[in-house]
């Protein structure tokens, strides 16, 4: 007599139907990305997905250091959260969504009920409907973050997502104490975590890779010759990454990518041209930059994207940047949307909290990159993505509450990198005017 299979959820086709209307068209709480998807930071802490809540509380669903992939898929936070999600219930690990969904803005879990409707019958087909676990998980969306390895050391980041800074606090943590940016970054044994996701490639249809910085992460190869030897190629590669190294022991990025069927997607993390460039993204040599991004441009199968973290480094110089990037066309009307982060944390390095009168300056340099842009008929939507930093600018916070946090980490760090903010970033030089109680 065959073996009854565990837990099948008793749903006919008509149900089915329905169920599909109801949760991915009609309900405000249900996304695919816990049917399709698990995510783990540089730390190994386990989340629903990268903007979940358990990313920035740590306290997340497991840790793949001492926990197996399908301890993480079901675990007890994620079977609570399929369950409330199907109930309509608004769980605290998708706070961000929720907030999106209020203001009317496109959220990741509307995006992803678009791209994964496909693969609703897997929500029918493997879940158990009393407590949320998955039979039979297969991811479809890799975002597993296996270090936080990096070769550069950027003001608007930290310990856990880079091996550089991770380095640097813990030899300044005698001198000055623990940094705000520094956590204890939990070490453990991956390989049979590693092992588990690299039987998952022949699931994958989207693969993301982020760090840390990828393109000199080991675990970020293994994974590509898995996929070229299983011949699964046919996987959409997405890069968030700093561009600094095309090659990574000998091995050409760009040889291992001609293997894909479709184009290659990358993020490029830029935040500023020149000096500025290499002092807010420490590591940087900007004459490399500007070389590889030349060349990820010429490329026929890979498509470019510019990451910015809009922060009080490039706030009174933003037009300078963009009119730079496309008077080298590397920013053209037929490109993919820039990208601007309005970044919150550290909120001393925030916009937001710019005295009003640099809070001036900052709009006008918004609104002047809006007029050259439109000259040149850029997309509405590639203005919109500038127009959207103004009402960052116009928040409450105030720069009373931080002006000394910014002051101290300016010069804490520009004493250990051997750096000078006010050769750097002269138009700010007012907002550093550093107090007695600071001066050597």
């Amino acid at each position: 007599m065959p073996a009854n299979k565990p837990n099948k959820p008793a749903v006919d086709k008509k149900q089915a139907i329905f169920l599909k209307d109801l949760l991915l068209h009609r309900s405000e709480t249900f996304c695919m990305i816990p049917w399709v998807h698990i995510h783990t930071t540089p730390t190994g802490q386990g989340a629903p997905c990268c903007i979940a809540h358990s990313c920035a509380d740590n306290k997340g669903v497991g840790n793949s250091n001492r926990n197996s992939l399908s301890d993480l898929v079901n675990s007890p936070k994620m079977k609570k959260l399929r369950l409330d999600m199907i109930k309509g219930i608004k769980n605290p690990e998708c706070a961000n969504c929720h907030k999106h969904d209020d203001q009317g803005v496109p959220s990741f879990r509307t995006q992803s009920n678009a791209q994964w409707e496909h693969y609703f019958n897997d929500v029918i087909e493997t879940t158990d409907m009393n407590n949320g676990r998955i039979i039979n998980f297969r991811m479809r969306y890799f975002d597993i973050r296996f270090s936080n390895i990096c070769n550069f050391k950027c003001r608007t980041c930290g310990s856990a997502f880079s091996s550089k800074w991770e380095q640097e606090d813990l030899e300044s943590r005698e001198q000055t104490g623990l940094p705000m940016y520094a956590m204890e970054i939990e070490k453990g044994n991956r390989e049979e975590f590693i092992t588990e996701v690299l039987k998952q490639v022949p699931n994958f249809e989207v693969a993301y890779f982020a760090g840390g910085e990828p393109l000199i992460t080991e675990e970020h190869y293994m994974l590509i010759d898995e996929m070229i030897d299983k011949k699964k190629t046919d996987i959409q590669l997405r890069y968030n990454t700093n561009i600094s190294n095309l090659k990574f022991k000998k091995r050409d990025i760009f040889k291992l990518w001609q293997h894909f069927d479709k184009p290659i997607q990358i993020y490029a993390s830029i935040d500023h041209i020149g000096d500025k460039a290499e002092y807010i993204r420490h590591g940087t040599k900007w004459m490399t930059i500007e070389r590889n991004l030349k060349k990820l441009k010429k490329a026929s199968n890979i498509n470019v994207q510019v990451n910015t973290v809009y922060s009080i480094f490039n706030a009174l110089t933003i037009s300078h940047f963009y009119k730079y990037m496309i008077d080298n066309h590397y920013y053209r009307p037929q490109d993919p949307v820039w990208t601007l982060y309005n970044m919150n944390s550290p909120e001393h390095l925030s916009v937001h909290v710019l005295p009003e009168e640099y809070k001036a300056q900052a709009r006008e340099q918004l609104q002047l990159t809006i007029k050259y842009m439109e000259d040149l008929n850029f997309t509405p939507a590639q203005v919109n993505e500038i127009r959207q930093c103004i009402p960052w600018l116009d928040s409450k916070h105030t720069w009373h509450d931080n002006q000394q946090e910014f002051k101290e980490e300016i010069k804490r760090i520009d004493a250990l990198r051997g750096e000078n903010f006010m050769d750097t970033f002269p138009e700010l030089g007012a907002l550093y005017k550093v107090p007695e109680s600071l001066r050597p």
